[in-house]
């Protein structure tokens, strides 16, 4: 692991976020509220050795998307967590994932789907799925409970 790995990762994941958050934010709350869906990925809740520097930085991403949860939620913003196992894109492909990268669709759907329910989690493919089934008793009593 390197230090030099974890600053770049979390400049783009966790800094990245919160600049996005706060460039997109106000207009969403000018145009009366919208949807602000985050890619935090299955690595967000679980550490992988070959990969723990991507997997913290996304871990404390998916904390960061927590707390836009219940602060955009006051401005009628709905915030996603997506957490998908690696996707068929450029980057599945450099990560070397591409023998077990999903189809991008499935993201897609998965939003979609969460949107109609008001679901806060995504978790788009059938690993992820069984990821979030694992989760989902902590999530409901940890995670999804408003703090105010």
């Amino acid at each position: 692991m390197e230090i030099g790995a974890l600053e770049f990762q979390m400049n783009i994941n966790v800094y990245g976020l919160i600049y996005m958050a706060q460039a997109f934010a106000p207009v969403l709350k000018a145009n009366g509220g919208g949807v602000f869906a985050q890619i935090n990925s299955v690595a967000s809740l679980k550490g992988f050795p070959d990969s723990a520097t991507y997997c913290a930085s996304k871990a404390a991403a998916y904390s960061i998307t927590q707390a836009l949860r219940e602060l955009l939620s006051e401005q009628n913003t709905l915030v996603l967590g997506v957490h998908p196992v690696p996707i068929a894109t450029d980057m599945g492909d450099a990560a070397g994932m591409s023998e077990v990268a999903q189809r991008p669709t499935l993201v897609a759907d998965g939003i979609i789907k969460a949107l109609k329910a008001g679901d806060f989690h995504v978790f788009p493919d059938s690993i992820a799925k069984q990821m979030g089934d694992a989760y989902k008793s902590f999530a409901q009593n940890v995670v999804e409970v408003s703090s105010s």
